[in-house]
């Protein structure tokens, strides 16, 4: 009896050893690497790569991995020249000119040539917007948490405001203006769609959404910044689909062109900075951490067809085309931009 359970444990003790060798022989990132390799000539060690941001998130210099498969000698060759190894247009700096666009202190504000009067509802600006039916495979690179409340700054872009004040109050928000006089920035909308305006000064009242680089990252090169606090996603995994997990591919697409979308389709039930309403938060950290992308598509595209909201309220904005075409292209529009209320710093 003694035999035969030392034999099974014995056979157990096998089993995983075994397993631990074959995890540490089949590297998924290892193909990749020698890849790049073959391209770019090898001067660093086939393994996972890690990355130390310069900045801390919550009082701690938190590893990232992502250039364990895309520029794995990123410590060598610096932020230039792996930003044109990353694609064209990808920022190598987080410069002056990016942060005035994207950063958490400025407010995002409509297009010149998608701008109507304050007292227009904004939907009727949007229809006259050439990015009323944007796609999903916009410019390249930058993502995490526009809803971080944050006092809109000056800004060196249409798309951004320049504010008088410092305070993120009602009226202080009204009083925000766009750096382009023909710009305006988007409004909160009631249950009806129309623009809620300020008692005290009968002004459209301004729907807070602010950039989502943070402050502490302006100046830094992407080597000292790391990916994650543009891209979100999973900055510890070390295979291609854990990696990619919720990831936001084209966040500088994504916030250019989503905004105009989710207020014609989706503000006056989620709220303008997904606060919620009739529907439930969009925003909400808990929620965004819980469910994965593959969630937020089936409840946009199945709406209450689908299990997860039968007999809601919820439109079926897929099934039923009731987004502009390419359908597919804008549901996962929306669904990063949900994802990039997603606050970096309350990632794991």
């Amino acid at each position: 009896m003694l035999g035969r359970a030392f034999l099974v444990v014995s056979v157990a003790f096998l089993a995983l050893l075994a397993f631990a060798f074959y995890q540490d022989l089949s590297r998924p990132w290892a193909p990749i690497q020698e890849k790049y390799a073959a391209h770019y000539g090898q001067d660093f060690p086939i393994q996972v790569q890690q990355l130390f941001p310069k900045v801390q998130v919550n009082g701690q210099f938190v590893v990232e991995r992502c250039i364990t498969c895309h520029v794995p000698d990123i410590q060598k060759i610096g932020p230039q020249e792996a930003a044109k190894r990353l694609g064209p247009n990808h920022p190598a700096v987080i410069s002056d000119a990016i942060f005035a666009k994207y950063g958490q202190e400025t407010l995002m504000c409509r297009p010149a040539k998608a701008a109507a009067s304050p007292s227009a509802s904004p939907s009727a600006s949007a229809s006259a917007s050439a990015s009323a039916k944007p796609s999903a495979s916009a410019a390249p690179s930058s993502s995490a948490a526009p809803a971080t409340a944050a006092s809109p700054g000056p800004a060196a872009s249409p798309a951004a405001s320049a504010s008088p004040a410092a305070s993120a109050s009602p009226a202080a928000a009204t009083a925000a203006s766009c750096s382009d006089p023909k710009a305006q920035p988007f409004y909160v909308l009631d249950t009806n769609g129309k623009v809620v305006n300020d008692p005290s000064t009968n002004k459209p009242v301004v729907a807070q959404l602010t950039g989502f680089i943070p402050k502490a990252y302006k100046g830094l090169g992407i080597d000292e910044s790391g990916c994650i606090i543009c891209h979100n996603g999973n900055r510890q995994a070390t295979d291609q689909a854990g990696a990619h997990h919720n990831l936001v591919p084209s966040p500088f697409g994504v916030y250019d062109k989503a905004p105009q979308l989710y207020e014609n389709n989706c503000a006056q039930c989620h709220g303008a900075t997904g606060e919620g309403g009739k529907g439930p938060p969009l925003n909400d950290q808990n929620r965004l951490g819980f469910f994965n992308d593959d969630y937020y598509y089936r409840c946009i595209y199945l709406g209450n067809q689908g299990e997860d909201h039968l007999h809601t309220i919820m439109p079926a904005w897929g099934v039923n085309k009731l987004l502009p075409q390419p359908i597919n292209d804008n549901v996962n529009l929306l669904v990063h931009w949900i994802r990039m209320w997603q606050q970096y710093t309350s990632l794991p």
